[in-house]
């Protein structure tokens, strides 16, 4: 992300665009089962640390925990703080890269399903440029060389979209417009690639955009159709969007960010950051990521199981993870406690969807402030993230 000055510039134009986002005005999905909360050991400890995170400034935090007793769910703070809204369990917020675990879900559904997809499992080791035309490939930093697979790994070597100042000064002239790929790709064309292919691994948004170009010429179909035809639809996750594909309801938490750095949060929600390319636009809410995160990682009902082996292969290390196909390793610093899923970072939303398969717990998390960028509250969050992880995992 880009620095706090630059940030503030942006804000200051964000009231004079067409919202994507509106102020809060909803009814929010009620917890649609037994609620058993209170009968959790540790429901003290969850509520507790929710408390302590929320007065020491996060705005909003919605929580679920499921572990072998049980599954445990709630929430603390606001919503949209203007209009006094609380954020509930049931909340809708902005799941961020979380969306890059869908996408990739969709791309071994839809291998699994190659009689009618056309996109089986040898497309995982094609090479992009067999797939996209030159006029792309041509211009990217290991265009001729990279693969589908190494796109979905992050071994590609191709610069980050989101890193580039001429990405930010465009947001910045534009702060809702509906970016398309070849927009994107622009800022990152004819630079030099960051290494080899899979010499080693760098996160990097540009990659999942060039998946979901690749699977959009495949399948002759938008890959924003397939994602609800291959996760959403079939888990019944009617309380999930798609920005900008989908409209947004009115009961969208609001976003926050301290982009004064003076422990004062403004309303950053709709500073849209290419939202909808695969990357990132994922609006959802604790049950609609329990039902996708419980099919996929807990019951592993979702994919077969050659598809989700398959998609865990993870490659070279990048600082705390790994990544498989569109799968996050993390918290590898924990040993054999580390988690599968996937982090989720904003400039206004935080959200996570982990299991930690030696303790058998699924860890789902929204919390209505960005993280990704520095400020005093990042490091409230990352006291927070910790303070969870030892909870849960005990």
């Amino acid at each position: 992300m880009r620095t706090i000055l630059f940030l503030i510039l942006i804000f200051l134009l964000i009231s004079c665009k067409k919202a994507q986002v509106l102020p809060y005005n909803g009814e929010v999905t009620n917890i649609p089962w037994a609620d058993t909360s209170r009968n959790h050991p540790k429901n003290d400890a969850f509520l507790a640390l929710l408390k302590k995170y929320q007065k020491k400034g996060l705005p909003g935090i919605s929580l679920l925990v499921r572990d072998r007793y049980g599954c445990w769910v709630g929430a603390t703070g606001k919503a949209d703080i203007a209009k006094n809204q609380n954020f509930l369990p049931g909340t809708i917020s902005k799941a961020a890269s979380i969306t890059k675990l869908l996408v990739g879900t969709m791309v071994f559904r839809l291998m699994e399903d190659s009689a009618i997809s056309g996109v089986g499992f040898a497309m995982l080791d094609r090479k992009i440029s067999e797939i996209l035309p030159s006029s792309v490939t041509g211009h990217l930093p290991n265009g001729h060389l990279i693969t589908l697979g190494q796109c979905m790994k992050h071994e590609t070597g191709i610069p980050d979209v989101i890193e580039q100042d001429a990405f930010y000064l465009a947001v910045l002239n534009q702060p809702n417009h509906k970016w398309k790929p070849e927009e994107l790709l622009q800022f990152i064309y004819d630079k030099q690639p960051l290494f080899h292919p899979s010499d080693t691994a760098i996160y990097s948004n540009t990659n999942t955009i060039l998946v979901t170009m690749a699977i959009e010429l495949l399948t002759h179909q938008p890959h924003d159709q397939l994602l609800k035809k291959y996760v959403f639809q079939p888990l019944g996750m009617n309380d999930t969007y798609y920005q900008w594909h989908d409209i947004l309801p009115e009961n969208v938490a609001q976003g926050y960010f301290d982009l004064y750095n003076n422990n004062t949060i403004v309303n950053v929600s709709n500073l849209v950051t290419g939202s909808g390319n695969g990357y990132g636009g994922v609006y959802s809410n604790l049950f609609d990521l329990y039902k996708f995160g419980n099919a996929l990682l807990w019951n592993k009902t979702l994919l077969q199981p050659s598809s989700l082996n398959r998609m865990m292969q993870t490659g070279k290390t990048d600082g705390n993870n790994r990544y498989g196909y569109g799968i996050q390793q993390s918290y590898l610093d924990l040993g054999s406690d580390f988690g599968w899923g996937h982090k989720g970072r904003d400039l206004g939303y935080t959200a996570n969807l982990f299991y930690f398969p030696a303790k058998g717990v699924l860890q789902i998390y929204f919390v209505n402030y960005g993280t990704d960028s520095k400020s005093n509250l990042r490091q409230v969050f990352y006291e927070f993230q910790d303070e969870l992880l030892r909870i849960s995992l005990q």
